[in-house]
């Protein structure tokens, strides 16, 4: 009975070795210049910030639905609700202001799940809680940018 394990040849540690050196490479690039769509090889910065306890600003986003009888609401962050989780809208923020556009699916899915109650618009609003010593000293929310729906 042989208690060590047969030693590798070198086609199967070059082979090894190689694959090590493409997932380290992939990780450091997607480090680098990557989004969280890149996860699992990529980061997920969602998590990924510090705060300063003393001046520091908690931002966070959110979308409000407003149907054509001026009803606005909050949609969920679910499959029913706007279609995306909340990490994947906030991932997306930048993409929405630079073409509001994008927000038109999410209307379609909405005026599609809910014929009785049509959307005119969609707003991304951002909430920012400015700290101090580690507590919440104000709130402030401000729509960030609107789609009217078409």
């Amino acid at each position: 009975m042989q208690t060590t394990p047969p030693a590798l040849g070198r086609v199967p540690r070059l082979w090894r070795s190689l694959a090590a050196a493409a997932v380290t490479a992939t990780l450091v690039w997607t480090t680098v210049a990557g989004t969280d769509d890149d996860f699992p090889l990529g980061p997920m910065t969602q998590f990924a910030f510090s705060v300063s306890d003393d001046g520091g600003q908690i931002q966070s986003h959110w979308l409000e639905a407003e149907t054509r009888d001026g009803t606005r609401f909050r949609l969920p962050m679910d499959a029913m609700g706007a279609g995306l989780k909340r990490a994947e809208v906030e991932g997306q923020i930048k993409r929405f202001v630079a073409d509001p556009s994008l927000l038109e699916g999410i209307a379609r899915q909405q005026n599609a799940r809910r014929p009785d109650r049509p959307l005119a618009r969609i707003i991304v609003v951002r909430e920012i809680k400015q700290l101090r010593r580690g507590r919440v000293v104000s709130t402030t929310t401000a729509p960030r940018v609107t789609w009217e729906v078409r």
